[in-house]
Formats: structure tokens, sequence, C-alpha cells
């Protein structure tokens, strides 16, 4: 047998397996990729099986989730065969690296060209993903033909599908609708092997924060922790820093800052290695969070004001940034540019936020309000945070309630998690400063914390609570 033969035999072998193992392992996928690419050097007239290993290898690297390797590989193939192939061939590919770099638009704009496209492969797959788009922007309709397409043994297809139409379902404020079809999805999941749930492992991010939003905090832990094992078993970050990020924000409910914040900057770190934009901007979002409850304003307004620098403005990540954003400005004592902000990001009627951020604008607005004077309108924002609270009040049977302190006692508390010292509450408040930290050691009794850092993170996620006027 000749060297040519030898290697074409060799090379016959090797791209055979790459379709079969790209889904479950690309980092298999991708060695088998170079190992092929090398043997065609010694085959002539390789360049359309080139260009097939381009293509399965910049596949292999979106999954993964490495940008760089894939628009490299991408560039490479299209090289080949020409740009007029892209979105025939390699729109989720395209989309992968727009929304990487937080551009949602241009993603969208691929990803409908590509469905409509006469010669389209896998629209089905497609249309998905464009639905997935719409995951953190509730603003932006789609059709749950992504649904109907979906065949019946495409598992987890069906159950990525029933969590975007549940996160529909919450964007026109149909509680129980949005809880039926996260059940579910989570009845498909939980039935599935972990080396089933590596051939599509976004689906425990999307599932978990879609359960964070409808206050299901355990079953969304536990749906995070099993993601992180499924990435790591398989070799697949991608959907890392939205895991560790949800993690992060679990934790910052229950006030455990230290946990969030060492999730947080897990998740920041799994976005910076990868190079994706849009991962980073969550992160960070989340890591100016636990920074702003814990009295560190600077480390706060930096993360937001880099979370925004890093995206587009039409990605929902610069949304979150730019409400994290108002929450470091209210906290420098800005009411007046807090107000400015949220209304900005917001809309008047905070119709440009999805709804379960929309309670938190509200508070924003309601606090800078009473701040700054205007009783009025900060009664208005109470109502409306009133009422979207009262929307997703749904806890766990097994969870804490929240802390009842006193109307004075919840000030303090409200004061503490703006980063307000003792003696700057008791000048506010016109008490002495062994009032305030007599009021303190009641709030930390009641609540069972020990730091000011954890009352600011019970605070800030609206465990602690006023008790109602007798």
């Amino acid at each position: 047998m000749d060297v040519i033969a030898q290697a074409r035999a060799a090379f016959d072998v090797l791209a055979a397996g790459v379709d079969t193992v790209i889904t479950r392992n690309p980092r298999l996928a991708v060695d088998w990729c170079q190992a092929a690419l090398g043997l065609l050097a010694a085959v002539p007239d390789g360049g359309r099986q080139q260009a097939d290993l381009l293509l399965s290898m910049a596949r292999a690297h979106a999954r993964i989730g490495q940008p760089a390797q894939c628009r490299a590989a991408l560039t490479r193939w299209s090289a080949l065969v020409g740009p007029d192939q892209e979105l025939k061939e390699a729109a989720d590919i395209l989309a992968f690296l727009s929304l990487a770099d937080g551009r949602f638009t241009h993603a969208r704009v691929i990803l409908r060209g590509a469905v409509g496209h006469p010669a389209a492969v896998n629209t089905g797959s497609l249309r998905l993903e464009l639905a997935a788009t719409a995951f953190w922007d509730t603003r932006w309709s789609w059709s749950d033909a992504a649904l109907a397409v979906i065949k019946e043994e495409q598992r987890l297809q069906r159950a990525h599908a029933l969590v975007l139409l549940a996160v529909e379902a919450l964007g026109r404020e149909e509680i129980d609708h949005a809880l039926r079809l996260v059940k579910d999805s989570a009845d498909l999941v939980d039935l599935r092997t972990d080396e089933e749930l590596a051939e599509r492992p976004v689906i425990m991010s999307d599932l978990g924060w879609a359960e964070t939003h409808l206050g299901q905090n355990q079953r969304a832990r536990r749906r995070f922790l099993r993601g992180l094992l499924v990435c790591e078993a398989s070799g697949q970050y991608l959907p890392v820093a939205p895991l560790q990020a949800g993690l992060a924000e679990l934790a910052l409910r229950q006030g455990a800052l230290t946990t969030s914040a060492d999730r947080a900057e897990r998740a920041v770190s799994a976005a910076r290695s990868l190079g994706h934009n849009d991962h980073w901007a969550m992160a960070l979002v989340v890591r100016g969070e636990v920074a702003l409850a814990s009295g560190r304003l600077d480390q706060a307004r930096e993360d937001a004001t880099c979370a925004m620098r890093v995206v587009d403005l039409d990605s929902p990540q610069w949304r979150r940034a730019r409400l994290a954003y108002a929450g470091a400005v209210l906290a420098d004592g800005d009411s007046t540019g807090c107000v400015r902000v949220v209304l900005d990001v917001a809309g008047d009627e905070l119709g440009e936020l999805p709804v379960w951020e929309r309670g938190r604008a509200a508070d924003l607005l309601g606090r800078a309000e009473r701040a700054a004077g205007r009783v009025q309108h900060a009664v208005r924002w109470e109502r409306v945070r009133a009422r979207y609270e009262a929307l997703l009040d749904l806890p766990e049977k097994n969870a804490a309630g929240p802390v009842q302190v006193s109307r004075r006692e919840f000030e303090i508390a409200r004061l503490v998690s703006e980063g307000r010292t003792n003696r700057q509450i008791a000048r506010l408040l016109e008490v002495s400063h062994k009032t305030v930290e007599t009021h303190l050691a009641r709030i930390f009794a009641k609540s069972g914390v020990s730091s000011r850092a954890e009352l600011a993170g019970l605070t800030v996620a609206n465990r602690v609570v006023a008790r109602p006027r007798a």
C-alpha cells in the first residue's frame, strides 16, 4: 500500500468518526479533525474534504465555547468554499460568534436569513436557536413553531423549546402556565443521563435560570450544579459562566456573600478564558451586585461599567448592567442620577425590562424618589414594586421565609445595604450612633447573620422586610 493510499484510509476513519463524537466530546472531535487535516497533506485533490473538516472543527470549537478558534477555522473554511455558502451551511456558527460578541440583532438577522434560505439544512434547529435569543430579552417575540417542528424523539430540543415557551409565558405574566412548562421541561431533562445531556448542555443553564426567575431556587441550584458536572465531563465550557453566575445569584439571594463572591469570580474567569464577551458581561453584573451588597461601591460601579463596554446596546446583558449601575449610583447618594439611568434602560412603564427585573427597577426608583423627597413618585413606584414582587412571590416549601423587623430596623438595614456607616446612618435618621448599633444587634439576632455584608446581601435579595403595621 503506497503512502497516499495509507493516508487516505486513515483519513477516512478519522473523518467518519468526527460527526459521531462532536456532540458529546467536541475536544476529541477537534483532535480528530486536526489529525485528519494533517493526513490530507499527502492526499491530492483533498480540497472538499478539507473544507468539511474545517467546518466540523469550527462547529466543535463553538460547542466547546471557543470563539477565537471557531472564527479561525470558519475563516479557513470560507476561503475554500466561498462566502456564498456561509448562510446555507454555517448559520449556526455565525450566530454563535455574533452572540459571543453580544450582537443579538446581528445573530437574529443571520438565523432568520438561514431559516428562509431555500437550501438551508436543519431549519428546525435553526428556529430553536433563533427562539433562544429571546431567553433574556422578552421584548422580542418569536413563533412557537420552534416547538412544532421538533420531532418527538428529540427530547432535549423539546425540553429546551419548553423552557423558551415558559420564559415567553412569564413575559406575558402567565405565571401558572410558565411553571407548568418549566416542570414539563424538567421532567424530560431529569430522565436523561449526563452523557445524553452532553448533547445539549445549554439546557441546564437556561432551565436553571428559568427556575430562578420563577423562585424555584432549590431546583435551580441542583440544575446548575449538575450542569457543571456535565460540562466538565464532556469538555464543553460554553455554559459554564452562566451556570456559575446562576449559583452566585442564588447565593446572593440567601445572603451568603462569600459563596456568591466565589461563584461570581469563577463565572468571570470562565467567560474571560473563552473570550465570550456576552457571558463576561453577565458574570460582571453578578460580581458587581455582590460587591454592592458587600459595601464595595467602587467595585460595583467598575464591574457594571465594564459590562456595558464589552457588549452592544442590543445585548440583554447591557440592560442588566445598566440597571446594576443604577444601583451603584443610588448607593453613592445620587438619587436623581439613579432615576435617570433606570428610566433610560427600563422605559417609563418598565416595559423594556423582563418581568423578573421590573420589581428591582421599581424598588430603585421608589428608594431614589423617596431619598429626593418626591414622596408621591416614590409611593407610585413602591406600588409597582409590590405588584411585581407579589406576581413572582413563589417561595419553595422548604425555603426560609423573609426576616420581619421593625420599620426603623428595616430603614437601617436598607442604609447598610447602600454601604452607609453607623455614623452616616445616625446623621440621616437623626439618632445617636449607639442607637443604630442597638438596632443592628437586634437585626443580627433576628436574621441569624453575623456581619454587615451578610445583612446587606439579605436586604438586597428582599429577605428582610418591615413588619406590617398593627
